[in-house]
């Protein structure tokens, strides 16, 4: 409401004066005429043109986007309010504290558009903000009187390292409420993106983007520098990416925060991966494997020897799958030993390797120790190259049973991967015993979900009848109007049989051994699986056609939003 009254105010400032006699009809013209020109506001034009002065125009303005006016000329604001907002944030924001009415904090400001860093203000203070409005030059007077002179340039002064690591910084209130609304919320991410004038902070929650506050530009270069800083990265780079890290505890859990820089057009992107390395670890059943899925994961997992992959895209889950089989092994009579890149949770009686390839520890040098320390069970975080790749078919070979991940689409697709990587297909058929493809599906909210007569398209994708009933959820409070709480995977299971070992014997090419794994019965499909999720009441159908790809199936991606559309109905 603020940014659209502020807008009108500033389209029509030139009428309203007119129109309450403040200025005449031919002090308008020839302030449009100037306006044209110069490109600056109208207020500025008519003052300096001498038709009206700085408090007439700031009344106006304060009228037209309903925010009082306060007049600070020669007046200073208690010291007690100015000093619950440091210079450089004051400057900045070109906003100073000047009374408190009831719970609220006044704040002032001069340029009505100005009006959005309410919203930061109450980051940053932590407190319910009013705004008004008051004249430039009384604005400036103000904010010298309190805080000092300006840096020269029309900037603020640049935040020093103790500036940023203070902890009675502003900015730190602000960055400490982030992450704490941020762990409230159940975000994996946080993303903070400059654009012009304004700086977005959106929270990935269940795999999807929201927008949490939108902060003034001006803001930007605090906020940063204070992240670089906490993160331990160069705060005068600005060309160059960046990656850190920052530990920290937040309501009561130990987060390791994974902070990466990427320069833009309008400034850093800074995107935050958050890991609670507390965290409970969850069982398979809370995977949302099935039970005979959860007999055929344990069958393969206990197996004394073997290599087994998790695979699918970034963010699907495959490393929580694999620290669930951890758990599942994690026995006395077991030595376990991981490699992982980064090692995002500590699991007690499981001992956890970081690779440091800026001083050679890489996935294959680690494996190769640890054939040294005779373990039960291996972890490798991700193959990503053959040389990984056949130490760990090696190990798999001599008595390990090894676990891991790689990027396909499919299960098949996992081990047509390591023969791209030149591993030959003697070694793959010999060691591979099975591999698990996943994604992740939002869960439909159990506080809001109800049943209700399924439509055209649930009838298509979940085969169902005329008559027949659909899951979806409205939204509420719980989900924060969402529909969704949580999320749950959906799995293709593909187990190494004799059959599928010859074909990699005998295959001409890759795409012979995708034959033979799409047709086998050991091989379970996505879909399936997320059709049962669906009919089950877990997830909805647009959730299904996300992750998964239904070709048979005319016209279905134009109308994958009807299950949201009818949940909200």
């Amino acid at each position: 409401t603020f940014r659209h009254g502020a807008q009108t105010a500033l389209n029509s400032l030139g009428e309203f004066l007119r129109d309450q006699g403040a200025i005449t009809e031919e002090a308008l013209r020839e302030a449009l005429a100037v306006q044209n020109n110069r490109s600056l506001p109208m207020g500025v034009i008519l003052v300096e043109m001498g038709a009206t002065d700085e408090p007439t125009v700031a009344r106006a303005q304060a009228k037209q986007s309903r925010m009082p006016f306060v007049d600070l000329a020669g007046k200073t604001p208690p010291s007690r309010l100015t000093d619950l907002l440091d210079a450089q944030s004051a400057w900045d924001l070109e906003a100073i504290p000047v009374a408190e009415k009831g719970a609220e904090l006044v704040v002032a400001i001069s340029d009505p558009s100005k009006a959005v860093v309410a919203d930061t203000l109450r980051f940053l203070l932590d407190r319910d903000i009013r705004m008004a409005m008051t004249t430039p030059s009384a604005l400036g007077a103000a904010l010298e009187k309190s805080y000092g002179a300006k840096q020269s340039g029309g900037t603020a002064a640049p935040v020093s390292t103790d500036e940023a690591e203070s902890d009675e910084a502003p900015v730190v209130r602000l960055v400490r409420k982030m992450f704490e609304d941020a762990v409230a919320s159940r975000a994996s991410d946080i993303h903070i993106e400059p654009f012009h004038g304004t700086v977005r902070v959106r929270f990935r929650v269940d795999g999807a983007l929201q927008v949490y506050a939108e902060h003034p530009v001006e803001l930007f270069p605090a906020l940063m520098s204070h992240l670089k800083v906490s993160a331990g990265l160069d705060i005068a780079e600005k060309r160059k990416p960046q990656d850190g890290r920052i530990g920290m505890s937040v309501n009561g859990s130990d987060l390791d925060i994974r902070v990466s820089i990427l320069p833009t057009n309008h400034g850093e992107s800074c995107v935050m991966r958050l890991l609670d390395r507390e965290a409970n670890l969850i069982s398979l059943q809370e995977l949302g494997l099935d039970a005979e899925a959860q007999d055929w994961f344990r069958s393969l997992i206990e197996r004394p020897n073997g290599i087994f992959l998790v695979t699918g895209p970034t963010g699907s889950g495959k490393t929580t799958t694999l620290y669930a089989a951890l758990q599942t092994l994690n026995r006395p009579d077991k030595k376990i030993l991981t490699v992982e890149d980064p090692v995002e949770y500590r699991i007690s009686g499981i001992n956890q390797v970081q690779v440091h390839p800026h001083i050679g520890l890489d996935f294959s040098r680690a494996l190769r120790a640890f054939l040294r320390q005779a373990p039960n069970v291996i972890l490798v975080g991700e193959i990503r190259d053959r040389e990984t790749a056949e130490v760990a078919i090696q190990a798999s070979l001599t008595g390990h049973i090894v676990f891991s991940t790689v990027h396909t689409n499919d299960a098949p697709s996992a081990v047509t991967r390591l023969l791209d990587m030149g591993v030959p297909p003697f070694l793959v058929a010999t060691s591979l015993q099975g591999v698990l493809a996943q994604r992740l599906v939002r869960r439909l909210c159990p506080k809001c979900s109800r049943e209700q007569p399924a439509d055209a398209l649930a009838c298509q994708v979940l085969g169902l009848k005329e008559g027949d009933t659909m899951t979806v959820a409205k939204g509420c409070a719980h989900c924060g109007r969402t529909g969704y709480y949580g999320r749950v995977g959906v799995f293709e299971r593909l187990e190494m049989n004799a059959a599928l070992r010859d074909s990699l014997f005998q295959m001409e090419n890759s795409s012979d051994f995708l034959k033979s794994a799409t047709g086998s019965s050991r091989y379970t499909l996505l879909l399936t699986d997320a059709i049962a999720k669906a009919r089950a009441g877990l997830t909805s159908v647009s959730e299904v056609l996300r992750v998964t790809s239904v070709d048979t199936m005319a016209g279905v991606s134009a109308t994958s939003s009807s299950q949201d559309e009818a949940s909200n109905s």
